[in-house]
C-alpha cells in the first residue's frame, strides 16, 4: 500500500494536527469570549490568579526569567527577582484581557483606559509628524503591548505593524482581524521589508517590536544590559533607507488598570558614511533606549523570553545552562 504524504507527514497525522489546531482555536475563542463579557475588574482578577498558578507550575520560564534578571540586575536579591518575575508573568497574561476587549473600545471610551503622558506623550509624536515623513515606531513587549497600537489609532493615529504569525492559522487570522478593527494594519513578519519601505516612503507609520532574540543571520550582536544580544537590525536599516524618524513608544501601567501612553523624543539615524558602522551604531542606540525603559519599569517587561539565547562564538553558547557562579563569572568578564 502506498502512503500518501502531505508536507512530510501522512494524511492521518496531518488530520490529527488539524484537529489539534482546531481545539486550540476553539479554546482560545472561548477564553477571549469569557474575558470580553466579564466585568473588567473581575477579568483582571481572574487573569492575575491564573498567572500566579502558571508562574508556580512553569519552571522553565520561571528559570529563564531568573537568569535574565541575574544578567540585567546581578546585584538584585533573590526575593526582588522573584517579585519582578511574578509581576511580569501577570503583566504578560493581561494582554489576553486587553486583546479580548479591543472590539469594545472606541474613541469615546479609550480615555478611560489609556491617556497620553503629559510630558513624554503626544508632543513627541507631533514633533515626529512635523518632520514630514512616515514614523518608524520602536517598541517592545512592555506592559499591555497589544493595547498600544489600538489606543493610538483610536486617538486618530493609525499605523501598520509586524507580528510573528502563529503556527495556528485559524487563530492567527482571528487575532489579526481583532488587531485591525480600529484602522491599524497587521503585516506578517517574514517578507515584510518591501511593505515597510513602501509605507514609510508614502508617509505612513510603521511599528516594530525590537526587544526579542533573533538569529545572527537576521541581525547583529548589540549590547543589552552590557551583554551581547542578537538584535534585529531592521529598525536601523529602515531608518537609514527612508530617513524616517524613529519614535520610541510604550505603555506605563497606572492605578486601577489604566495606562499612560508614552513617546520619547524622536530619533534621527546617525550617518557615519560607513553603512555597516551605521547599522551597528544605530542598532546599539535603539537597544540603549529599550534598556532604559526596562530599567524604568522592570515589572512590565517580558522576562520569560530568552533574550540572550544566541551569543557570539567566543561566549558560552547557552547562558541559560550556566550555574549561578558560572554566569556571574561570565558577566564579570564580558561587561566593559
Amino acid at each position: 500500500m502506498y502512503e500518501c504524504r502531505h508536507q512530510g507527514g501522512s494524511i492521518s497525522s496531518w488530520r490529527g494536527e488539524s484537529l489539534d489546531s482546531l481545539a486550540v482555536y476553539i479554546l482560545a475563542r472561548l477564553g477571549i469570549a469569557l474575558f470580553r463579557v466579564l466585568p473588567r475588574a473581575a477579568g483582571a482578577a481572574l487573569i492575575g490568579a491564573l498567572a500566579s498558578v502558571f508562574y508556580r507550575l512553569d519552571r522553565r520560564h520561571r528559570r529563564i526569567a531568573d537568569v535574565n534578571l541575574r544578567i540585567a540586575f546581578p546585584s538584585l536579591p533573590k526575593r526582588a527577582r522573584e517579585r519582578i518575575a511574578r509581576r511580569s508573568f501577570r503583566n504578560a497574561a493581561l494582554n489576553l484581557l486587553e486583546i479580548s476587549r479591543l472590539p469594545a473600545l472606541s474613541p469615546a471610551n479609550i480615555p478611560r483606559l489609556a491617556v497620553y503622558d503629559e510630558v513624554e506623550g503626544l508632543d513627541n509624536y507631533r514633533e515626529a509628524r512635523r518632520r514630514g515623513k512616515g514614523i518608524l515606531y520602536l517598541t517592545g513587549h512592555f506592559s499591555s503591548w497589544e493595547l498600544l497600537p489600538t489606543a493610538h489609532a483610536l486617538y486618530g493615529h493609525p499605523l501598520a505593524f509586524t507580528t510573528r504569525p502563529l503556527d495556528n492559522a485559524r487563530l492567527e487570522r482571528y487575532l489579526s482581524s481583532i488587531r485591525s478593527l480600529h484602522g491599524n494594519r497587521v503585516v506578517p513578519k517574514g517578507n515584510s521589508a518591501r511593505t515597510i519601505l513602501r509605507e514609510l516612503h508614502s508617509g505612513r507609520d510603521f511599528g516594530i517590536l525590537m526587544d526579542q532574540n533573533t538569529s545572527p543571520e537576521e541581525g547583529i550582536f548589540a549590547r543589552f544590559f552590557g551583554v551581547p544580544a542578537a538584535t534585529t537590525s531592521s529598525v536601523a536599516l529602515f531608518a537609514l533607507r527612508t530617513g524616517a524618524p524613529v519614535l520610541p513608544g510604550y505603555l506605563t501601567p497606572m492605578e486601577r488598570g489604566r495606562y499612560r501612553i508614552r513617546f520619547l523624543p524622536p530619533m534621527e539615524a546617525v550617518r557615519t558614511g560607513d553603512k555597516e558602522r551605521d547599522i551597528e551604531v544605530n542598532t546599539q542606540r535603539f537597544n540603549d533606549v529599550l534598556e532604559r525603559i526596562v530599567r524604568e519599569q522592570p515589572e512590565s517587561w517580558l522576562w520569560g523570553h530568552r533574550r540572550w539565547k544566541n551569543q557570539p562564538p567566543e561566549n558560552p553558547q547557552d547562558l541559560y545552562a550556566l550555574s549561578p557562579g558560572e554566569l556571574a563569572a561570565f558577566l564579570r568578564r564580558v561587561r566593559p
